[in-house]
């Protein structure tokens, strides 16, 4: 290359090697601060999925059309406020009404609670950790696929008894259900997740498949469908809609025999 053009060429380049001798010689950094809550998402969906699938198995249309209290003194539990809020919202959706007291009830419901917690349990497929006989050294555990399990349990008792005479209503009994969550490692490779808590993500608002394996590709984002809330108004503002939409006469309609004249 002559002197002429290999001028021309550091000059047309000039701005890139420039650019490249400030990207070799310089260095930067970011950190981001985060934090987690003590109880992690994943105990609590199991949680909340085990009181959902274990109130599926109660018969809550023999409430429609009573009053019903819902109470809860006796129920001691992880999560009270969402095991409560779901028994009251499934009366509801059942076609019963809520009171306030027992003594303005046709029926108590009462729950209690016989257990709602969470186990784990490991696994793996491969050599375990061994110590050298006379040496102070262990060859380290080689995991060729791993798993962890977390499960979740809710076993919830009830009573249904007429409050005026504290008579039951009915045996009334336990429901049980379990959930569970897997987390899979292949080779290091991981985790390769299945169970409840998967699959209530995969339906949620935003999820992206984050949070996934290495080798596992994005979702699409769900696109989700409004809750609704009301699909009928209380009964005090039916009426006045239907005042609105055929107004009483203020005069009254004259008999025949009147117009007749």
């Amino acid at each position: 290359m002559s002197k002429s053009a290999n001028h021309s060429f550091i000059k047309c380049h000039s701005p890139l090697l420039v650019f490249g001798l400030m990207a070799a010689v310089c260095s930067g950094c970011a950190t981001t601060t985060t934090s987690n809550t003590a109880r992690t998402g994943t105990e609590q969906i199991l949680l909340s999925s085990a009181m959902d699938r274990a109130m599926s198995s109660i018969r809550f249309t023999d409430f429609a059309g009573y009053k019903v209290f819902v109470d809860d003194k006796y129920l001691d539990s992880v999560d009270k406020g969402y095991l409560v809020g779901s028994l009251r919202h499934r009366v509801l959706a059942a076609g019963g009404s809520l009171a306030a007291a027992a003594d303005a009830a046709d029926i108590v419901l009462e729950a209690r609670c016989a257990g709602v917690g969470t186990d784990s349990q490991e696994s793996f497929l491969g050599i375990p950790a061994l110590g050298m006989p006379g040496l102070p050294i262990e060859l380290p555990e080689i995991k060729l696929a791993s798993r962890n399990t977390q499960m979740g349990t809710a076993k919830i008792g009830l009573v249904a008894y007429d409050p005026k005479t504290g008579r039951s209503l009915g045996m009334g009994g336990h429901a049980n259900a379990l959930t569970h969550n897997n987390d899979t490692y292949v080779l290091g490779i991981g985790p390769f997740r299945s169970g409840a808590v998967v699959d209530a993500r995969e339906s949620a608002v935003g999820f992206d498949g984050v949070g996934g394996s290495l080798l596992g590709g994005a979702k699409a984002l769900k696109r989700h469908t409004p809750v609704a809330m009301v699909d009928r108004l209380p009964e005090t503002e039916q009426f006045t809609q239907a005042d609105q939409v055929n107004p009483e006469p203020t005069i009254a309609t004259l008999p025949a025999s009147a117009k007749m004249k």
